[in-house]
Parts: C-alpha cells; structure tokens; sequence
C-alpha cells in the first residue's frame, strides 16, 4: 500500500537561499504557472486567526489540482504559537487538494541550545519550532524539509557561486566565509553581486571580494583579537581604526571585544574540562566548525591569570568612559595597547 501524499509540510533552517531555491522548485512544480496566482494564500504567522487555515486550504482549487497556502513563521508570535495548538484538528480536516506548508526563517539560535545574549523571543520560539516540526513529523500526510546550516561554509559558498552560473576561487569563498560571519543570506547577496562584476568571465577571485564585500564588524573584532593574541599592536590598532571608520560606533565596538573575550574564556574552560573545539563552539552558539577551531586557537592562546588580567583591563576602560575621564575611542586605543602587552 502506497504511503499517503502530503498535504502538509515545513519548510524550516538556517539555509534560507537553499529552503527558497527549493520552495520555489515545490510551489513551481504545483501546476500551471498561469493559474498559480488564483490558487496561492500567503498568511502571516504573528496575524493569523483560527480558522484562516482551514477557509484558504478549503477553498476548491480554480482550474488547478492543489490549492496551496504558505504560512510565514507561525512561530515567531504570541498569536501564531496560539494557532499550533489547534494544528491536529486543522491538518485532520485538510482536503486532498490542500497543500499546506509553514515556512520557518529567521531561526538564529533556534533548536538549539540557548546561547549566551540569545534573546527573549528567539528563547520562546524555539519550543514552539520543535512542537511544530514534531507535530508534523509524526502526522502521515505530513513531511518536513530541514535545512542544516552546513559545516563547510567556504564548500557551500562555492557551491552556491553555480547557482549565478559563476565560479569562485576557493581563496575567495574562504575571505567570502569570513566576511559574511555565518550569515548565508548576506553570502547570497555577496555572491550575486560579484558574479554579476565578473560576468562570467573569469572566477571570482580574492581580490574580487575585498574590493565588494565591506568588512563586518564581527570579522574585524575577530581579526583584532587574532592580532591581540599574536602580541601584534600594531595591526590590532590599525583593525580597531578600520572598525571606528567605517562608522561602527565606539561603544558597539568595545561590547563587541567584551562579547569575543567572554567567548574565548567560555571555550577555554570547555577545552580544558575534555570538550573538542566543535562541541565547545555549539555549546557557546558557534555553527560553523571552521570559527569554532579558530576559536578554540585564540582562546589556547592565553592563560588563565592571563584572562583575569584582560578582564581587568575591560573593567577599567568601562569605567574610564562611563565617567568621562577619556573619550571612548581615545579608551578603546589605550584598551588595544594594554592588551597587545598581556603576557
């Protein structure tokens, strides 16, 4: 007996140009692309009501096989988490001709372990995620697609480059990696854009991406701390001028260099109590294994006496602006020198 077709589904991850690309293939595939608009509701999960599932998905199909709704984070609200627990009565009713597929972004932080500063909504949501994706799974007619952040960043970036039919030298995706600091979506949009420089004339190059894709405050701190770690002031202090030039705020940048060293202490207590660098980075938020290890090298790289005194040095440039005694960016300079000093 063959097994029923799915009249529901979830589409969810931290993928998001792959869950679209492959959105886009499932509503495509539906039927006549003409005829699609008639048969096609988009609801908003935080303005969802009962019953707004069951009257769109109910709706007799015009000129078509499937009536199709799309759901948009029905997770991400009071409202919409409200509607999950009605789910199994809805999904029981849905007709045959219903296609029902909840579509879940924007998941920072989401079925996974609470990670430090992870915020309120993203703590509730993620329960109610799991309810959902459970819920389904465990529903015959219903199917769920995941899509994992990948472990290769720099591969799936080249990898992705054949989506803009362009090629990218595996320099380049690994100086890309590091720019878009996890993000794929802002890795998509990078890739775009330079394959549309490049024009399919050549692969996209090193020089390529420097040149279009502006320097994150987050790889910047990272790359501050590199140097810090290396006792290279010099380049630290250069870093940290690129980061206040580019019009990043003083103080985002000094909670930015707290947040780094708070990360290295917590991997080097993981690492010292038996933890691989891969598990220590999931247990601090840190997806990619690749940043996990870089992690994981830095924070090798001080002492323990080492840390105290860092935090030291963080206590006092938070006192030293909070009081006014000196300006943030003069504090933020003077900050860097003490820290390329500590042995």
């Amino acid at each position: 007996m063959s097994s029923p077709q799915p009249v529901v589904y979830v589409y969810y991850g931290w993928d998001e140009p792959t869950l679209k690309n492959q959105l886009d293939a499932f509503c495509t595939g539906l039927g006549d692309p003409s005829t699609a608009d008639l048969n096609t509701s988009r609801l908003d999960g935080s303005t969802i009501q009962t019953g707004d599932i069951d009257a769109a998905a109910g709706t007799l199909p015009f000129l078509s096989e499937f009536r199709l709704v799309l759901i948009d984070n029905l997770t991400d609200s009071a409202n919409g988490r409200g509607i999950i627990e009605k789910l199994p009565e809805t999904i029981a009713a849905l007709p045959e001709w219903a296609r029902v597929v909840f579509v879940e972004t924007g998941l920072e932080g989401t079925l996974q372990r609470g990670k430090p500063g992870e915020s309120s909504r993203m703590a509730s949501r993620r329960p109610a995620l799991k309810k959902l994706v459970d819920l389904v799974e465990s529903e015959p007619r219903g199917l769920v697609r995941a899509f994992e952040f990948p472990s290769d960043t720099r591969k799936w970036i080249i990898d992705r480059a054949g989506t803009y039919q362009a090629q990218i030298e595996p320099q380049a995706a690994s100086v890309l990696a590091a720019r878009i600091n996890e993000d794929l979506r802002l890795a998509d949009v990078e890739l775009a854009k330079l394959a549309t420089y490049t024009n399919g004339e050549r692969p996209i190059s090193a020089a390529d991406v420097e040149l279009l894709t502006p320097y994150t405050p987050e790889a910047g701190i990272f790359d501050m701390v590199d140097a810090l770690g290396q006792r290279n002031g010099q380049l630290a202090l250069r870093l940290l001028k690129q980061l206040l030039s580019d019009n990043n705020p003083p103080l985002m940048v000094f909670g930015m260099i707290i947040r780094q060293y708070r990360l290295l202490l917590q991997m080097r207590e993981m690492l010292d109590g038996g933890q691989s660098a891969a598990s220590a980075g999931k247990a601090v938020g840190i997806r990619y294994d690749g940043i996990a290890k870089k992690l994981a090298r830095q924070a090798q790289g001080y002492s323990l006496e080492t840390y105290e005194q860092i935090y030291h040095y963080l206590l006092k440039t938070d006192l030293e602006i909070k009081t006014g005694v000196t300006e943030p960016e003069l504090a933020l300079e003077a900050l860097v020198a003490r820290l390329a000093g500590s042995d």
